[in-house]
């Protein structure tokens, strides 16, 4: 078949795809209206709604917060039986099924939702999230430098903003964030509350857990974490473009620094697992992957990392609250300017070196382990600008609001 016909099948799958949504979401969007409206709703209930196979984000913070309190009744909620059975061992009997019974009944009475993730609606199949029946609250998984949702491109094609999960909430760290998601979202901006994130106050804390040395030795000595962003329109991330990269110097450095680099892929892009994404260390004693499976929540390593190394992810944002060097690795910006939008510019922005060369990055690595402090001024007023609260009590902030809405 010729590239023309093949691309030509893809639109029409692509199309197909959008219209069935479309159809699924409308038929359950008026069900649950009618049958949500038959149910006495239980404002005491606290739904945590998990759509990802991990445990981990604000979702994970937040209710173990709220468990501690007495007001609520905070409930995990999951479609995924592995995920489910986990969380049993750890929380029983605060844990349900979502394809049971059991978690139909319990949907159907409660009247606070909280997510972490789900921009569309259709992660919460065969569910629907009726925002006039639910306080449905996002609590996000990232500060944004990009553009999103309604800002995008994406979600302006073939109707595709009619399949977007409403917020009755959403949570943000600045009055910056809040006109971004503010139009990102369609939202009220009074009804997006900058309390912080749940997830940050674990990070001021800045724990080390003994038991992740134990298991982890590497993570005793001086850690480089690298995490880029998922580039949803285009190739995957690409670990070290660099035209002269020599995997073998690069060993040498880290062994001579007695620093290592861990990889750590987008949970995205990692799905597609093409071969940007497969970035090979086989051969590399002090390069090691920290993907998902190893890591499943970042918020614990990243106590360990010394530097920091990414792109346009928003993992940076929060890393500026531990006070640390980032080294930023631009090198298709133009073109992810094109296919995702920055709202700020971003040299300006970005409080740190910007790798174009295998040699620069070196070179900046060994300047940041020697001089931490280096960049420090830049940082700060930058964690100013994103950070309204750097004080460990976005928790009770999230949970004070949310006892105002069920009073």
């Amino acid at each position: 078949m010729s590239n023309k016909l093949i691309k030509k099948q893809q639109f029409v799958n692509f199309v197909l795809k959008i219209i069935f949504l479309h159809i699924v979401i409308f038929i359950l969007r008026n069900f649950y209206y009618l049958i949500e409206k038959l149910v006495r709703k239980d404002k005491r209930i606290a739904l945590f709604f998990l759509t990802e196979k991990y445990y981990y984000d604000n979702s994970k913070y937040l209710f173990e917060y709220m468990r501690q309190k007495d007001e609520f009744r905070s409930v995990l909620f999951t479609a995924n039986k592995r995920l489910y059975a986990k969380l049993q061992e750890k929380f029983s009997g605060e844990v349900v099924y979502a394809l049971s019974l059991k978690g139909l009944f319990l949907f159907l009475r409660t009247k606070n939702v909280i997510i972490s993730y789900g921009i569309s609606a259709a992660p919460f199949f065969p569910y629907y999230l009726h925002e006039k029946c639910n306080h449905i609250i996002y609590l996000g998984h990232g500060t944004p430098m990009k553009k999103m949702g309604l800002q995008t491109e994406v979600w302006q094609k073939y109707g595709k903003r009619y399949q977007m999960q409403k917020y009755s909430y959403m949570v943000g760290c600045s009055p910056l964030e809040q006109e971004l998601h503010q139009a990102g979202f369609g939202m009220d901006i009074n009804d997006v509350w900058v309390s912080g994130l749940p997830r940050n106050d674990y990070l001021l804390s800045a724990p080390k857990d003994g038991e992740l040395v134990d298991k982890y030795p590497f993570l005793d000595q001086k850690v480089i974490l690298y995490a880029p962003t998922w580039r949803e329109e285009t190739e995957s991330a690409e670990f070290f473009p660099f035209q002269d990269f020599n995997s073998e110097q690069l060993d040498a450095f880290l062994e001579k620094e007695q620093a290592y680099i861990l990889l750590r892929g987008h949970k995205e892009d990692l799905k597609r697992a093409d071969e940007l994404s497969r970035f090979d260390v086989s051969k590399m004693k002090r390069v090691l992957k920290a993907d998902q499976d190893l890591f499943p929540d970042v918020y614990e390593l990243l106590p360990y990392v010394d530097i920091l190394v990414t792109d346009y992810s928003s993992i940076w944002i929060d890393y500026l609250l531990l006070e640390r060097p980032i080294i930023y690795i631009p090198y298709d910006l133009e073109e992810y300017k094109k296919s995702k939008g920055l709202f700020l510019d971003f040299e300006k922005n970005t409080p740190g070196y910007k790798a174009a060369s295998f040699k620069e990055f070196r070179n900046q690595i060994e300047t940041y382990l020697q001089k931490p402090d280096e960049h420090a001024d830049w940082r700060k007023n930058i964690c100013d600008m994103y950070h309204s609260h750097q004080d460990g009590n976005s928790s009770e902030r999230v949970f004070q609001e949310i006892r105002k809405l069920n009073r």
